[in-house]
Formats: structure tokens, C-alpha cells, sequence
């Protein structure tokens, strides 16, 4: 089998090689794009998982690694051997800030110049600025400051990291046939729960590799060799995320554009279809050509009621592209129906704003916010959560290696068991329960757990019931993955059609990560009053879980009321992406109101002085310059 990466660089010395489709039809192009997309077989569309999801591995091993990091950290460079409370909160902060603006900004790029060219520039950054945090140091007797540099570097890191989230669900989406497609985007999600046990086995091995240099010592006692481990143990743990990237980048470098990309944005359907027949099929090419009769007839209706209907009676062959459509006699004279409208901005406020389409995204934004708030909130704090949680009343004091060896047992068990378990159980009933059920799902089990540990915490806390606490959280890592951790990644790059669902996708992960951002500054800063700060993890865990849990029941309404329900075609088959492309079938009555109305016509009013001031602005810039 030729590698992918080997096969697609011949795209840069002769992309039309071979090229059979000068002469056939725009509507037939297009059947081909979707018929081979659809009948892909497991050797190529799970290098599109491989792709994906070892850069989103990276991601999540980058941003929970700093969870190990934190405490060598404090040993090393801090008198007290803990890093300030407000360095703590900044270091995650600005990693998730940084993600905010990678998230908007390459899925806005990604749907203005295409998919292939903003994928790979992430991983540049994330392995840049990952090799700029192992760099970081204080310099000769302070000649600088660790953090600033950590700071700095997390900050960039956030940038890549946040890049990836609507890079990879896209392609993964929109090369990926409409039968696996659920499973294929939830395979790659389930990369960030093994990130994160990743991250937390590789500090395990890197501390037991080194162990002799801080075995038996306490923090308070550590100096000369004690802290050369360390800092060699720390900066192992995080240099070691670079490997998987590095491996990945060369794949994404050279990766085709989306065919769906190609044909609607593009609109060059010639050379996705070329690009499809050379490439992503090529390992099928020695087997004979099979006949093939795929068609997609798009029917449009009165309004919106427009239907798909799809027949599939075979695969496509892959000896010739050509052939196999002329094999297939499946001409479509209605073309214009197949072909998407150009994006334009009065386009873009037709579909969101008259269409009803904005409902969507302010329901896929304000769910995953809603989700964040407690799993990064909880999750970038999880190593004090859990051991308050694991030890109790009696907290430990352990030497050096003991304490790293406990942090991470305990995060095994607690998170990353329930986070895997989670994924998979998702993973095999993802197209049988539906994307909307089982975010609706998790939502209303995280309510109720939320409520059932806040409200026994205390109680549970005086009697020495660790284990039940431990059990219950499990509970909930395991419902936040088996439901919105995993959909709300899901759904934003399927409900929206090719031009916008980058855009939509980062905006709708940019409101996640806003969530977690407020989460970070409200536990950081927590004051219930009568001694209960943010210094005392088991007296403001269960007021926190409690407020959170207000969010799960908001996100299971957002849900319910406007994330679309109807997952399958008229046919019973899971709808294809160009089937949800057409978006709702009920318009926004809101736009029809006079209120709206005269809004839109005094918009419309001052855009010709906009434009005025504009002309008098570029005219004063060119006066100046002279």
C-alpha cells in the first residue's frame, strides 16, 4: 500500500495527471465526488482517522500534561516548592485564550482558502511552541523569568491547539462516508481522552526512569541533584507530545483538499474528481473495473421541504473515473440543484438569519459552552480535585517520586478510565441512538450526578466516603464522554453546509473554550463567604457542582429545543452532509417581524455611508502618502 503522504505529493507536480473528467458534466462530476466518497473502503478512510486524531492526541496530551507539570515545577523554582496560585491560573488561561483565537481564526481561514492550506500550518505552531516550553528557563541567576516565557509559549500553544478542533473535525467529515461518518468523528475525539492518559503514563516512565535522583527525598528538602531530575523529568514529559505531531505533520502537508471543498467553495469539480481518482483510490486501481450505478437526485420542492434521495446499488469501480460514470448512464439535467450558492455576505444573512440557520449555532455555541464549564474547570484542576477527593480528611505527605507515583494512579482511575470507557460506548451506539439523544443524555445524567455530589459531598467528606465520591465521579467522566464532551465536536461539523461549517464549527468551540476560561477565573478566585475560597477544595467543590450543574440542565434544554432531531433521510438512512446542508426547514418568523424589518432597513440605510466614509478614508490615506 502507498502511503498517502508519498501518493498525494505527486498533486504538486502534476495535479490534472491522468485527467478524464475535461469532458464530462458538472452534474456528473459530482455524482462521482459523493459516490466515491460514500464507497471508500477501509484502507483509505481510516488514514483520515490516523491523520486526525494523532494531531488531536497531541492536543490533548499538551494541554493535561501541565496537570503533572505544575507541582515539579513549584519544587524547582519556587522557595516554598509551590508555584503562586496566580501563575497557576494564568499558565491555563492563556493556553485556552489561545485557543479561542486559533479556533475562529483558521475555520474562518478554512472556509475562505480552503482546508488543505491551513492543515499542517497548526501542527507547525503546536510543535514550535512545544519546543519553546521545554526551552523555557530563569537563565543565568535570573537573568529571566520562567514564567513569562511559559506564558508566552502556552499562549502559542493554545493558538495550534485550538486550530485543530475545526481543521479536523471538517476533513474527517467531509471525507468520510455518511455510514461511518459518526463513528469516524467520534474515533477521532476518543484521541483526546488517550491524550490525556498518555500524558499522564509518559510522566509516570519519565519519573521512574530517573527515580534514584528523587527517591525517598520530600519537597521541602530538594536541592542540587534532586532538582536536575526534576527538570529533566518535566521538560521529558512535555518535549515527549512533540513525537506523535512531527509524525502526522508530513501526512497533513500534503493531504488533497476536500473534494467537498474543491466542488462547492472551489467550484472546480474537475479537479476533485481527478484529485479522487488519482489519489485517494489509488491502492484500488489494479482491480478490475467493476460497473457502478450510484445517483443522488436532489427533488426540490415547494419551500423548504426539498428531499434526497439516494440509490446505491454497487461501489464505484477504481480503474477509471471516467468510465465509471459513463458506465452509470446517471446524467442529471437539474444540475442547479446540485450546486451549492456562491458564499457572499448576503448569502450568509439569508442562510443564518432568514433561513432560521443562526438557531443551529447559537445552539451548538452555547452547548459546548455549557459543557466546558465543568470539564475544563474541574479537568485543568483535576490533580488537587482528586486528591482531596482520594485522601479525604487525611491527606498525605509523601516524598518526591511517592507523590508524582499517586498523582498519577489517581488520575488513571478517576479520569481517564471513565473518559475511555465513555468514548466507546459512544463510538458503538453513536447511529443507533442519534447525536441529539445521547447529547441530551449526558446532559441530564451530569445534572443528576452534579446534584447527588454537591448535595452529599460534605456529608460524605466527614465519614471518611472516599470511595463513593471516587465512584460517582467516574460516573460522571464516563456521561461527560458518553454525551456532550464527544457531540458537541460532532455536531457542528455535519448541521452546516461546506462554505460555512469551519467558520461554525470554530465559533462553536471558541464558546467552549470561553466556558472554560470563565470556569478557570471563577474557581480561581471563588469566595462563597465564611471561609470557603478557592484554598479549600472540599468546601468549595460542592457549592461549584451545584452552580454547574444549572448549566447541564440550560445545555440539555439548548439541545432539545433547537439542536435539529431528525438525523435520518426520508429513506431511513443517516442524512448525508448535503442533505444537512439545506439546513431548516422552518424560517426565522423573527425576521419577518416589523421590528426586524426596520433593523434591516436602517442597516441597509447606513451602509452608504459607510461606504462614503470609507472611499474619504482610503482617499486621505493616499493624499498623506504623497
Amino acid at each position: 500500500m502507498v502511503l498517502w503522504g508519498f501518493r498525494w505529493f505527486k498533486l504538486f507536480l502534476n495535479p490534472y495527471a491522468n485527467d478524464e473528467f475535461e469532458h464530462i458534466s458538472e452534474s456528473d462530476r459530482r455524482i462521482y465526488i459523493l459516490g466515491r466518497l460514500e464507497d471508500a473502503e477501509f484502507s483509505e478512510w481510516s488514514w483520515v482517522i490516523i491523520v486526525a486524531g494523532v494531531g488531536f492526541f497531541t492536543d490533548a496530551y499538551s494541554i493535561f500534561a501541565i496537570n503533572m507539570v505544575l507541582p515539579m515545577l513549584g519544587i524547582i523554582y519556587y522557595p516554598d516548592g509551590i508555584m503562586p496560585h496566580n501563575y497557576e491560573t494564568a499558565l491555563s488561561v492563556v493556553t485556552l485564550g489561545g485557543s479561542i483565537i486559533g479556533q475562529v481564526a483558521f475555520g474562518l481561514c478554512a472556509d475562505i482558502w480552503g482546508r488543505r492550506k491551513m492543515y499542517g500550518l497548526e501542527l507547525i505552531i503546536t510543535i514550535v511552541a512545544t519546543l519553546g516550553v521545554v526551552m523555557s528557563s530563569n537563565g543565568i541567576n535570573g537573568s529571566m523569568s520562567i514564567i513569562a516565557w511559559l506564558l508566552v509559549w502556552r499562549f502559542v500553544l493554545g493558538i495550534g491547539i485550538g486550530a485543530d478542533y475545526p481543521l479536523s473535525a471538517v476533513i474527517c467529515s467531509e471525507f468520510a462516508p455518511t455510514r461511518l461518518r459518526g463513528r469516524m468523528l467520534t474515533a477521532v475525539f476518543m484521541c483526546q481522552p488517550l491524550g490525556q492518559l498518555a500524558a499522564t503514563l509518559v510522566a509516570w516512565i519519565a519519573a521512574a526512569r530517573q527515580r534514584n535522583g528523587i527517591n525517598g527525598i520530600m519537597p521541602d528538602n530538594c536541592d542540587g541533584e534532586c532538582i536536575k531530575t526534576l527538570d529533566s523529568v518535566w521538560r521529558w514529559i512535555i518535549g515527549v507530545g512533540v513525537i506523535p505531531a512531527v509524525i502526522a505533520l508530513w501526512f497533513r502537508l500534503t493531504i488533497i483538499e476536500s473534494p467537498r471543498y474543491t466542488a462547492d467553495v472551489g467550484r472546480d469539480s474537475r479537479k476533485a474528481a481527478s484529485e479522487l481518482n488519482q489519489y485517494l483510490l489509488l491502492q484500488a486501481q489494479a482491480q478490475t473495473a467493476a460497473a457502478s450505478t450510484t445517483s443522488l437526485q436532489i427533488n426540490s420542492g415547494e419551500g423548504n421541504n426539498a428531499t434526497t434521495q439516494r440509490t446505491r446499488n454497487s461501489s464505484f469501480g477504481a480503474g477509471s473515473g471516467a468510465e465509471s460514470i459513463a458506465q452509470s448512464g446517471a446524467a442529471n439535467d437539474d444540475s442547479e440543484h446540485d450546486i451549492p450558492p456562491i458564499p457572499t455576505w448576503e448569502e450568509f444573512k439569508q442562510f443564518f438569519w432568514h433561513d432560521g440557520n443562526l438557531r443551529t449555532l447559537i445552539a451548538t455555541s452555547l452547548c459546548w459552552f455549557c459543557l466546558d464549564l465543568p470539564f475544563y474547570g474541574l479537568g485543568m484542576n483535576s490533580p488537587r480535585i482528586i486528591n482531596t477527593i482520594w485522601n479525604g480528611k487525611n491527606p498525605q505527605n509523601l516524598p518526591i517520586y511517592d507523590m508524582i507515583e499517586h498523582d498519577i494512579w489517581q488520575s488513571l482511575v478517576v479520569v481517564s478510565l471513565g473518559a475511555i470507557v465513555g468514548s466507546l460506548i459512544t463510538l458503538t451506539t453513536i447511529d443507533w441512538l442519534g447525536r441529539r439523544n445521547i447529547q441530551m443524555n449526558g446532559f441530564f445524567w451530569l445534572f443528576i450526578l452534579f446534584i447527588v455530589i454537591g448535595g452529599s459531598f460534605n456529608h460524605l467528606y466527614e465519614i471518611g466516603g472516599s470511595p463513593a465520591i471516587i465512584v460517582l465521579y467516574i460516573l460522571c467522566q464516563i456521561f461527560f464522554n458518553f454525551g456532550p464532551n464527544t457531540t458537541t465536536y460532532i455536531l457542528p461539523a455535519e448541521l452546516f453546509p461546506t462554505r460555512y461549517r469551519g467558520l461554525c464549527h470554530g465559533i462553536s468551540a471558541a464558546f467552549g473554550k470561553l466556558g472554560s476560561v470563565v470556569a478557570q477565573l471563577f474557581l480561581a478566585y471563588i469566595n462563597y463567604g465564611h471561609n470557603v475560597d478557592y484554598q479549600t477544595i472540599q468546601k468549595w467543590l460542592p457549592y461549584s457542582l451545584l452552580i454547574f450543574s444549572i448549566f447541564m440542565l440550560l445545555g440539555l434544554w439548548m439541545t432539545w429545543k433547537w439542536i435539529p432531531g431528525q438525523e435520518r433521510g426520508t429513506d431511513g438512512e443517516i442524512k448525508t452532509l448535503e442533505e444537512w446542508a439545506k439546513g431548516r426547514s422552518t424560517p426565522n418568523k423573527f425576521a419577518q417581524t416589523r421590528l426586524a424589518k426596520i433593523v434591516e432597513c436602517r442597516l441597509k440605510a447606513d451602509s452608504p455611508k459607510l461606504s462614503h466614509m470609507k472611499s474619504r478614508t482610503i482617499h486621505a490615506k493616499i493624499y498623506f502618502r504623497l
